[in-house]
């Protein structure tokens, strides 16, 4: 009996000292992704050949960038061309970061993307929402 009590403590201890570490991980996991102008200049791409290039003087060449979505979050049509980018202003401390991206896509033709940022810095990610219903996301990937 006199074992069971120092194991029974080290055991809770252990259990705590777990669960507060992944409180701690859920909890940084859940920050709205944030970033300043420099975070985002370069070059972002996903798996399936679309790609966003970002310039420091506020322009921007999209391919095969999603216009829209199916529900699974296949893109039902692409865009691209040259346009220009914006860094909307925050509208709550919840939201991610918005990127505005509005690209000439055709003759007399211009498209608006809304992209978002993840993680810190967009250290994870650019993304485009699926659907305004799901949390699905399309993510491009830095390059450069």
């Amino acid at each position: 009996m006199k074992k069971a009590l120092p194991l029974a403590v080290a055991a809770s201890v252990l259990v705590l000292a777990a669960g507060g570490f992944l409180l701690f991980t859920a909890i940084d996991a859940m920050k709205p992704g944030s970033a300043e102008r420099g975070d985002v200049v370069g070059s972002w791409t996903d798996s399936r050949g679309a790609r966003l290039t970002l310039r420091e003087d506020g322009t921007a060449i999209g391919v095969k960038v999603p216009v829209g979505f199916k529900p699974d979050g296949t893109p039902v049509h692409t865009a691209g061309g040259s346009g220009t980018w914006s860094m909307k202003k925050k509208m709550a401390s919840t939201a991610d970061q918005e990127i505005e991206v509005v690209l000439d896509t055709g003759p007399d033709i211009r498209t608006g993307f809304d992209f978002m940022v993840n993680g810190q810095g967009a250290e994870d990610s650019l993304y485009l929402p699926v659907s305004a219903e799901t949390a699905q996301q399309f993510r491009f990937e830095r390059v450069s």
